[in-house]
């Protein structure tokens, strides 16, 4: 019985020891799944509202909305360009072209800065929204000065060159755009005079006759003979600068009985670009029709003086008659035009050097405008 009650005493101590440990194991695995402890330090509040709660509200809406971004440095704009392209393209074009023409056609790097104005440091929340409300702000205005003059009179003001005022004028001439004008302002005969007798006047002919070539190669043709193509005559296929240079190069009024005097002596010559556009436009097919505003008591010495100067088979010169001389040339013209549809034929190009040998109606498909700022024509 003893023996018993020992073995008991045993059993029962090794159960309390085994549940002290099992215990003891589990405390520790709770300890170690228990989260650690993380210090977060927070800012301190905000101070509350007081009663001027809605003024101050008020005062920020009324300021300009914050910025989206502060740049950290001057704001640099720079247009397109290649300073390495430039430099290495430079040298080779400076052989053929001339120096403006160079000068003009070179990339220009323009560089822009814009000091911000930095903001002051922010003291609550009203400051803040001015501070960076200002930042929005340049130091000073931006203005961009454009070459003009409100001021300016009708020369175009004392700070433009007369030479700048009379290309002006010769734009504006060869574009329609002046009131009909009866000679050259005395202040641009020098202008004018350096135009007509230089390379830019054969440079702008020889560019119209490229594009009316073009055009002509182009050009739908039926091949039934009846495409037509119409030619002034003066300063369209023969040149009376001659003329023109005795007289002040259309300073000078123009007086009908000296013109005629000149056209008579049958010594006006042919502008180059023009005779290879007639010759082109002839071998294409075209039927060439000559419409001048010459009298037709000049017929034989304008054919003569067509065919010296390399002008030949054309289809039919047309000349003013009796009935036409009280006409302007628009008139005169476009009633030439529709002579020759209702005869059939198909005016698909038009040559002249003014505005009066190709308005009006019927027009031509095409119209080609020679320069000439020496007289004008209505």
């Amino acid at each position: 019985m003893a023996r018993r009650d020992g073995l008991v005493h045993l059993l029962v101590t090794l159960i309390l020891l085994l549940l002290a440990t099992l215990l003891a194991a589990a405390a520790a695995i709770a300890e170690a799944a228990a989260p650690a402890e993380v210090e977060v330090e927070l800012p301190p509040a905000a101070p509350a509202q007081n009663a001027s709660k809605e003024a101050e509200a008020e005062t920020a809406e009324q300021q300009p909305p914050p910025p989206s971004h502060i740049l950290p440095r001057p704001l640099i704009i720079e247009l397109p360009s290649s300073a390495a392209a430039r430099a290495a393209g430079a040298e080779e074009a400076l052989g053929e072209v001339p120096a403006d023409a160079v000068a003009a056609s070179l990339e220009v790097e323009v560089e822009v800065e814009v000091d911000l104005v930095p903001a002051a440091p922010a003291q609550d929340a009203s400051e803040e929204v001015a501070a960076e409300a200002q930042q929005q702000h340049l130091p000073r205005p931006l203005v961009i000065d454009l070459p003009s003059s409100s001021a300016a009179g009708p020369r175009g003001g004392d700070d433009v060159p007369a030479d700048v005022r009379c290309a002006s004028w010769r734009l504006a001439a060869e574009a329609n755009n002046l009131a009909p004008w009866k000679a050259v302002p005395a202040e641009c005969v020098a202008h004018v005079r350096d135009y007509v007798t230089g390379v830019a006047y054969r440079s702008d002919l020889e560019l119209v006759a490229r594009e009316s070539a073009a055009y002509a190669r182009a050009a739908p043709l039926r091949g039934d003979g009846r495409d037509a193509w119409v030619f002034d005559v003066d300063e369209t296929l023969l040149s009376n600068l001659p003329y023109y240079a005795d007289h002040g190069y259309g300073l000078e009024l123009f007086d009908h009985q000296k013109f005629d005097r000149w056209v008579e002596r049958g010594e006006a010559r042919a502008i180059p670009s023009s005779l290879k556009l007639y010759n082109e436009v002839r071998e294409l097919g075209f039927k060439t029709f000559l419409l001048t505003g010459r009298s037709e008591v000049h017929q034989g010495v304008t054919m003569e003086n067509l065919k010296k100067q390399g002008f030949h088979d054309w289809d039919k010169l047309i000349l003013r008659a009796a009935c036409d001389r009280e006409k302007t040339a628009t008139v005169y013209k476009s009633e030439k035009r529709k002579e020759m549809e209702e005869e059939g034929y198909r005016i698909l190009g038009n040559s002249g050097d003014q505005w009066s040998d190709l308005l009006g109606s019927p027009m031509s498909v095409r119209s080609f405008k020679l320069p000439n700022p020496m007289y004008y024509i209505p």
